[in-house]
């Protein structure tokens, strides 16, 4: 029985040291799991966090944006008719350059803009002056601040190479805006008159933030007065004319119509300088060999033959320096419709020149003295024909 008591003693204290170890144990952990865990966190997370993400993000990125991106919204004009009319006036300074091959132009010119808008009248007295000029970048910070119908140059190559704005501002609420910048404009030449065409160098305004049914261009006596070529304008091969205005409209992409104007610039190449490269050695190509076949009677027919065969092949030849020579015509142009003339009548001369003027088939058009009477009219027909023929040509071409 003693021995069972101890050992129940001995249990009972076994038992209750392991029961105040785990509890000690238990007591340690929970500070060493507590101080690591949680009070790190707090600190190296969350607090970063507000300090370095939320409060940076308010004060760099939300009111940048606001401060560098929003833009005042302005209004269309009040109490003014719509549509608005916007007048437009132009004047071209100077042409430097056609680049024929590349389908552009560079030019000089002074683009003018006028509307009205009646928020923007002030008093004389007040101000002092009936109207307020603006030049260079303080006009453009002024527009900035302005309703403009958004007019823009559609057919530019690239961006300018030079531009100045300038702003009126008048008392009665009239506002102008003159645009001067040296550009590259595109334009596609028609070639088909050349070197006899007149060209027509466009530049194309549209106002694609505003229909038909708000803004309109229009042009007064004014527009019309202040508009045309300098007096100065001076382009190499080429002469001058005058400046035309068309205007139209074209559809957008929500449905819509909206305003567009081309100013035209006429101008009339110089064709002398490219008419002896083909006049000269076309006649001659033609007008040997015609004499040798119908003056000289005393060549037989092979030599007469020859004559030809040479011919076409000067001819081609001729062909072949033009291409190369002006390679953006196109086989529309005169000068290839006279080099196909000048081989049809080089085939005509052959077939004469094989039955007509061959000995040996001319019992089929007759006696000797119809055959002289008939070669006398060959003579002087078929040269004539064919100037006329090629005068015609050219004279409808520079219509």
């Amino acid at each position: 029985m003693l021995n069972r008591h101890y050992i129940r003693v001995f249990l009972g204290l076994c038992l209750s040291l392991i029961l105040w170890g785990v509890s000690a144990q238990a007591q340690e952990k929970v500070p060493t799991t507590a101080t690591p865990t949680v009070k790190p966190v707090a600190a190296s997370i969350a607090k970063p966090v507000a300090a370095s993400t939320a409060k940076p993000v308010a004060a760099s990125t939300a009111k940048p944006v606001a401060a560098s991106t929003a833009k005042p919204v302005i209004g269309f004009p009040e109490n003014v008719p719509n549509p608005l009319t916007v007048g437009v006036a132009l004047i071209v300074n100077n042409i430097s350059k056609i680049n024929e091959s590349g389908g552009t132009f560079t030019a000089d010119i002074d683009l003018l803009l006028r509307w009205k808008d009646p928020g923007l009248a002030f008093d004389v007295k007040t101000v002092g002056v009936d109207q307020q000029q603006f030049n260079g970048e303080e006009a453009t910070a002024k527009l900035a601040t302005l309703w403009t119908p958004q007019v823009k140059i559609t057919n530019l190559a690239e961006k300018p190479l030079r531009q100045e704005d300038g702003l009126f501002l008048y008392a009665d609420g009239r506002v102008v805006y003159n645009q001067r910048l040296t550009a590259t404009f595109e334009n596609k030449l028609e070639l088909a008159s050349f070197p006899f065409d007149t060209q027509a160098l466009p530049i194309r305004l549209t106002s694609s933030s505003y229909s038909i049914n708000k803004v309109i261009f229009g042009q007064d006596q004014s527009d019309i007065d202040f508009s045309g070529l300098s007096q100065r304008l001076q382009l190499s091969g080429w002469t001058p004319g005058n400046l035309e205005f068309v205007s139209s409209r074209f559809k957008g992409w929500d449905g819509n119509f909206y305003p567009q104007m081309e100013a035209q610039i006429m101008v009339k190449r110089n064709s002398a300088s490219h008419i002896p490269g083909l006049f000269i050695p076309y006649s001659l190509i033609l007008l040997l060999p015609t004499i040798v076949s119908l003056w000289v009677t005393t060549t037989d027919l092979e030599q007469r033959v020859s004559s030809w065969a040479g011919s076409i092949l000067t001819l081609l030849a001729l062909s072949f320096t033009l291409a190369i020579r002006y390679p953006i015509l196109g086989p529309e142009n005169i000068f290839y419709q006279i080099i196909w003339t000048g081989f049809g009548f080089q085939f005509l001369m052959l077939v004469i020149t094989a039955t007509v003027m061959n000995p040996a088939l001319q019992s089929i058009f007759g006696d000797k003295y119809i055959i002289a009477e008939l070669t006398n009219f060959l003579r002087w027909s078929l040269p004539l024909g064919l100037v006329i023929f090629l005068s015609r040509m050219v004279l409808l071409s520079m219509v």
